[in-house]
């Protein structure tokens, strides 16, 4: 036997002598009919598949399925996020202020021939979405417009949100932020990241405070009274989200109307200790675990919204100017770069999985299911000529919790189960693989 064979051999049994692992001495006693050895290598052999089975069984079980949502009901001691409220005039011009932008841009006034055709310019700047893009191909041949600057126009005209905002948390003064969506200008009140798109990029970035009420608080609501000549678009949706191309329908309330709805809230939360967990295990993200690094912060809507300003940027080399406080680099788009957007506006309104972009669900989701709205027309007294909107807080009874079912020290209890099971050996076992290999190759060396 040639030497180095010989050494392979020595080191082999030594171990199988010395080793802790049941079965494995009596493949070197040499005492044994070779029939028993063979059988006993088999019944090892056998022995590890079974384990390295098993262990692979639990290895995919953890990184497919480490997770599991259970249902709370002590709902006696919940404190719930109120839903938070986006709203945007269905016209977004104030008439006199357009008058003054006009006369301050292009010198014009009321009695010029031209003051009409600027007018309608300023009306379709101040109401864009990607639903009106095409309403820019009369103005495509005016050169006098291509440098325009659309974001400033569109805040200048845009009429002062006045009336009354209340809500039955006495404690918390209660304002709208003017914001910059998808829609246009729009404000908003109860929503946690409208810091990330105000009008204003020079106010604080710090977070808003969110409105909650506890269960026992049985008056939970929140009402805007208004003179506004215009009607307006009330978007409800979770204070973790903000208002986008493919919302839900809003509710449209008018002149001398009113409108009352509540809603019933929809919760499933996620333990800290999931974050152990990679976002592919538990196939969700928190909010501070972002997919982009400027904007600081996870949420499918702002993932959305992103998926659609790269596309934009892809396809037409700009971007409507709504986009400018989500990115204050955007390149935003005159005249002509409207027109080649509104050649894409159909699919870029769809879900972002219709053209190519992914957005994972977020781990904290909170929605809010609408009840059977009061509706009220008044045709005289008090209320004629105003708007009411209120909505309020049915508190919920159960909730969802999402937690880890099988962790990483599950997994190690697992592969030492398997192994312990299957060939008697523990984690002192596998210290002495190691020694025995680093032994044979240090006589190797010297």
């Amino acid at each position: 036997m040639p030497p180095h064979l010989k050494d392979v051999f020595v080191a082999i049994k030594s171990f199988c002598t010395e080793s802790t692992i049941h079965g494995v001495l009596y493949l070197v006693n040499f005492k044994l009919h070779p029939m028993e050895r063979i059988f006993w290598l088999l019944i090892i052999i056998s022995a590890l598949t079974g384990g390295i089975l098993a262990s692979l069984s639990n290895w995919n079980r953890y990184l497919a399925n480490p997770t599991v949502v259970s249902i709370e009901k002590d709902f006696r001691n919940w404190n719930n996020l109120f839903p938070a409220a986006t709203g945007c005039l269905l016209n977004k011009v104030d008439e006199n202020k357009a008058e003054i932008y006009i006369l301050k841009t292009w010198g014009l006034n009321k009695n010029d021939n031209n003051y009409d055709y600027y007018l309608s310019f300023v009306e379709v700047v101040s109401n864009i979405s990607y639903l009106n893009l095409n309403d820019f191909n009369r103005f495509k041949n005016d050169s006098n417009l291509e440098n325009i600057d659309m974001l400033n126009l569109a805040l200048f005209v845009h009429p002062d949100i006045d009336g009354i905002l209340v809500t039955s948390d006495l404690k918390v003064q209660s304002t709208w932020e003017m914001i910059l969506t998808e829609l246009g200008v729009c404000f908003t009140m109860n929503s946690k990241y409208s810091n990330l798109i105000r009008v204003d990029l020079n106010t604080s970035k710090e977070v808003s405070h969110l409105q909650s009420c506890h269960y026992l608080n049985g008056l939970c609501y929140a009402r805007y009274d208004t003179e506004s000549d215009s009607s307006i678009n009330f978007y409800i949706h979770s204070p973790l989200d903000i208002v986008h191309s493919s919302s839900e329908l809003p509710w449209l309330v008018g002149s001398s109307q009113e409108v009352e709805i509540n809603y019933r809230m929809q919760e499933t939360a996620s333990d800290y200790n999931l974050k152990s967990l990679s976002p592919y295990q538990r196939k969700c993200r928190f909010e501070d675990e972002p997919l982009e690094e400027n904007l600081g912060i996870f949420s499918t809507t702002f993932c959305y919204v992103s998926c659609r300003y790269k596309k934009m940027i892809n396809l037409c080399g700009c971007a409507p100017y709504f986009y400018k406080t989500f990115n204050e680099e955007a390149k935003i788009c005159n005249v002509s770069g409207l027109l080649c957007a509104a050649k894409f506006a159909k699919l870029i309104v769809e879900p972002p999985s219709k053209f190519g972009c992914e957005c994972p669900q977020p781990c904290n989701i909170i929605r809010y299911l609408p009840q059977i709205p009061k509706i009220t027309y008044w045709e005289f007294g008090y209320f004629d000529q105003r708007l009411t909107f209120r909505w309020g807080l049915l508190p919920p009874t159960t909730k969802y919790r999402r937690k880890v079912l099988f962790s990483f020290e599950d997994l190690i209890v697992s592969f030492g189960g398997a192994i312990a099971l299957f060939l008697g050996s523990s984690f002192i076992s596998i210290i002495e693989i190691i020694y025995c290999l680093i032994k044979y190759l240090f006589k190797l060396n010297f």
